[in-house]
């Protein structure tokens, strides 16, 4: 356990960097211990070279040539000692024979030969040499003797080199005490530059620790302005924005749980394998069934085809409940759509919207169409023989009443066939059925026709008709016989609902969005405010005995809204009761790309 722990310590990265520190440390002072004994004992060697040189120089230069011929052995001994600075050294004068002749040591070598200096006596202007010698060790020096070029004999020096090596060993071990001393106090300094920088490095770790337990309210404390100390400061910025952008994310979730928890609709959303990982309680009542998270999104949806996992596209189903009985059948809008992540999918969000209510309203309005259109066939039928036998009968005999009848039946059939016209026209666009024919359409064209078309109207009426367009109106992407209808719809019940004397309007106008407004306004009768909201309503009058009066059918407001609908735009209707309508609508343009294709 202790060596464990001693492991991990010495594995931290304060140890590493004074193991390291200290290693390179000791490796340069003994580069630089090899590098400095070796130079200090070539100085020293040289230094002692050239003193025997020079003592050499002077011996040969006071003796000269005449020693070779002095026969006076002794005064000769005694002249090479004066001229011996250091009597530790032995001199000696080597004839041209290699015979010692005279010599600062023992009277026992002379006679003797010196064969150390036959290079010298071969014609060698310099020699040196370091020889050991009874435990010692010995620097030789010689020089040659010459007179006329001829060399007549040699000087010998013999140094001994202990004095020198024992300077170089206290050099040396004064040079160890300083790297000791040195290592040391290096050492401590290594310790407290690896404190310097793995301190924050560890109170980093720490606090990164912290965080990773979800605690961001701690700090670092920032103790310089180096490059530690910014990267202290940059991970308590890290760490307040994180704390931050978690504060955000719980917001965000809080409000999408409530997002969830009060839409209308149930939502479901699974991972990429189908599992469910949230789900709101609309979805739980819906399906009358607890949803738990993990749950298999197939075991939650009882689907006739289950879903096969990922789901990549976006789709659509309807799901019933309790299919047995009529009357407590619930029937369910599901939409599935894909989580995309650089083009993979990686979850699933089901959206499931109760569409019972508008699939009963749907199936009655589509009912109630046909019922009417069948309704009304039979006495069309009937009224038309009617007529028939009419023309062919005896009533023919009162012209006035025949003529009264016929005109009343006549238009009673034909308010009744454009009934029939405009439910089948709405059952079709209801079931979207009717096939646009949309095609670029300048505005202006559409716009001037119509109202030609209603100006014989107008002046019969005496009704100041107006055409207001702005210039360079976009073309409109539409269907042109559609667009006619709508118009026609409208300025039909402007015409009929403004009194003489009055003023309609229509103009056209290009909107910030893009799309064109048509406005068509009139300064008639206007329409009660209680009544603004139902208008567009199937059937709905106003006033009933004046639209039927008028030959109204309380379907063409409806029509218009549901081709202007299937064109993209929009229609709205503003009224004063007694000061006059406006409506408006809108109508996608037609881009120069939309006409080239």
């Amino acid at each position: 356990m202790n060596l464990m722990k001693w492991l991990r310590i010495f594995n931290s990265v304060h140890w590493k960097l004074v193991t390291i520190y200290g290693l390179l440390l000791l490796i340069s002072m003994q580069l630089i211990g090899v590098y400095f004994f070796k130079e200090l004992k070539s100085t020293f060697e040289n230094n002692l070279e050239n003193s025997l040189e020079k003592q050499a120089g002077s011996i040969r230069s006071v003796i000269g040539t005449s020693a070779m011929a002095d026969s006076d052995r002794k005064k000769l001994d005694k002249l090479l000692d004066q001229l011996t600075l250091d009597k530790k050294n032995t001199v000696q004068i080597v004839n041209q024979d290699g015979f010692i002749i005279a010599t600062t040591g023992d009277d026992s070598s002379q006679a003797q030969k010196n064969t150390w200096v036959n290079p010298i006596l071969q014609g060698k202007e310099k020699l040196t040499k370091i020889i050991p010698k009874a435990g010692n060790r010995y620097m030789l020096f010689s020089l040659p003797i010459k007179k006329d070029g001829k060399v007549l004999g040699a000087v010998y020096i013999e140094a001994p080199m202990r004095e020198m090596y024992e300077n170089i060993r206290n050099i040396t071990e004064i040079l160890i005490k300083i790297t000791v001393v040195s290592m040391v106090g290096s050492s401590v300094l290594g310790i407290v530059l690896a404190r310097t920088i793995t301190n924050p490095i560890k109170e980093i770790t720490e606090q990164a620790t912290v965080m990773a337990e979800g605690d961001f309210d701690r700090q670092v404390t920032v103790k310089s302005d180096d490059e530690i100390g910014k990267l202290a400061s940059a991970f308590n910025h890290l760490a307040q924005h994180l704390r931050d952008a978690l504060s955000q994310n719980e917001e965000e979730k809080g409000r999408l749980q409530s997002v969830l928890a009060n839409m209308s609709d149930g939502v479901i959303a699974t991972n990429r394998k189908g599992r469910v990982i949230v789900s709101n309680r609309r979805a739980e009542e819906m399906l009358d069934k607890k949803i738990s998270d993990g749950e298999a999104i197939n075991q939650v949806l009882p689907l006739a085809n289950p879903l096969v996992f990922p789901v990549t596209e976006e789709r659509q189903t309807f799901l019933e409940l309790d299919a047995q009985d009529e009357e407590e059948q619930t029937i369910i809008k599901l939409t599935f759509t894909p989580v995309l992540r650089a083009k993979e999918a990686v979850g699933l969000i089901v959206v499931l919207q109760d569409v019972t209510e508008e699939d009963k309203l749907d199936r009655q309005r589509k009912e109630f169409v046909a019922n009417v259109s069948h309704e009304l066939r039979t006495p069309l039928t009937t009224i038309k023989s009617y007529l028939e036998a009419l023309d062919e009968g005896g009533v023919m005999e009162e012209p006035e009443l025949a003529s009264r009848f016929m005109r009343v039946t006549r238009q009673e059939a034909e308010r009744m066939t454009r009934l029939i016209h405009d439910l089948l026209q709405l059952s079709r666009l209801d079931a979207e059925k009717v096939r646009f024919r949309k095609v670029p359409l300048p505005l202006e064209t559409v716009l001037s026709d119509a109202a030609d078309r209603f100006s014989f109207q107008c002046r019969q009426k005496e009704i100041d008709f107006q055409l207001s367009l702005e210039e360079d109106l976009p073309r409109v992407y539409a269907d042109r016989d559609q667009i006619d209808q709508v118009l026609d719809n409208l300025l039909s019940n402007a015409v009929k609902y403004t009194p003489e004397g009055k003023k309609i309007s229509l103009s056209a106008r290009k909107c910030s969005d893009g799309y064109v407004q048509v406005s068509i306004a009139d300064k008639g009768i206007g329409i009660p405010k209680k009544d603004l909201e139902r208008i567009f309503e199937r059937f709905y009058r106003v006033d009933k005995a004046r639209s039927r009066r008028l030959g109204g059918t309380g379907l063409g407001l409806s029509i218009a809204r549901e081709i202007v609908r299937a064109h993209g735009g929009s229609i709205q209707l503003e009224s004063t009761y007694g000061k006059g309508t406006t409506v408006r609508f809108t109508l996608p343009p037609c881009e120069p790309e939309v006409t080239q294709l």
